[in-house]
């Protein structure tokens, strides 16, 4: 069965492994060369417009990360998210695959 990547929920965040060779989100890192390790979908962390919600921006969305810039996000949602689950996803979002191609016919 294929993995599906329905938007995570409520306190839920996706993990899945990096695809090739995707730079880190972080636009130091991503001048840097600085290679992503893995990408991370965001449900919502929160409620809108109550004090609590955290980077609701970024709901329903997908980040190539490196380790270094996961290690932090994920701290600081564990800290203001007490209910956080975090998720591992067999494969990535859809819009960070390669595409598949069919090989080249004879020359």
């Amino acid at each position: 069965m294929a993995d599906q990547h329905p938007t995570p929920g409520l306190d839920e965040i996706t993990v899945a492994a990096a695809p090739g060779r995707c730079l880190c989100n972080s636009r130091e890192h991503a001048r840097l060369g600085c290679l992503a390790d893995v990408v991370v979908t965001f449900g919502r962390l929160g409620l809108h417009r109550y004090h609590d919600a955290l980077w609701p921006e970024c709901w329903g969305r997908s980040y190539a990360l490196c380790t270094e810039c996961w290690d932090t996000i994920r701290q600081i949602a564990q800290g203001r998210r007490p209910d956080l689950v975090i998720t591992e996803s067999t494969s990535p979002p859809p819009q960070f695959r390669a595409p598949v191609t069919s090989p080249p016919g004879p020359r």
